[in-house]
C-alpha cells in the first residue's frame, strides 16, 4: 500500500509539472523582432503571426507575416511565410529555444528571430 501511495504521488507531481511547463512556453502573445524595431503578435487560435508595431514602417502594422501556423513536435511548429525571392508563401519551421526565444528557418537557414 505504501508503494502505491508513493508511486501515485510521483505520478501526480510529474503530470502537473509537465502541464505547467507546457503552459509556461505558450508562444501566444507579442514578440520582439531580433533585427528590426518591430513587434509581432502570435495568435495561435488564428494560426497566424502579424505585425503588431513597427517603428520604421507603420504601414506594415497588421500585415500577416506567417500563416497556417501548426504545432509540430513539443517545441516546434510549421507555418507559411511570404518570400519575395520566391514570390509566394513557402514552408518554414519554427523552433523554440527556451520559452523566450523562437527561430524561424527556411531550408535550414534562420530567416527570422523572435524574443520576449
Amino acid at each position: 500500500m505504501y508503494r502505491l501511495s508513493v508511486l501515485s504521488i510521483v505520478f501526480l507531481v510529474c503530470f502537473f509539472s509537465a502541464s505547467v511547463k507546457s503552459a509556461e512556453c505558450d508562444i501566444s502573445g507579442i514578440w520582439n523582432h531580433s533585427s528590426k524595431p518591430a513587434t509581432l503578435l502570435i495568435d495561435v487560435s488564428k494560426g497566424e503571426v502579424s505585425v503588431h508595431s513597427h517603428e520604421n514602417n507603420s504601414d506594415a502594422i497588421g500585415l500577416v507575416v506567417l500563416k497556417h501556423l501548426e504545432l509540430g513536435a513539443a517545441t516546434s511548429w510549421q507555418a507559411k511565410m511570404y518570400s519575395s525571392a520566391e514570390d509566394s508563401f513557402v514552408e518554414v519551421q519554427i523552433s523554440s529555444l527556451g520559452c523566450n526565444q523562437l527561430t524561424v528557418s527556411y531550408r535550414g537557414e534562420e530567416v527570422l528571430g523572435l524574443y520576449r
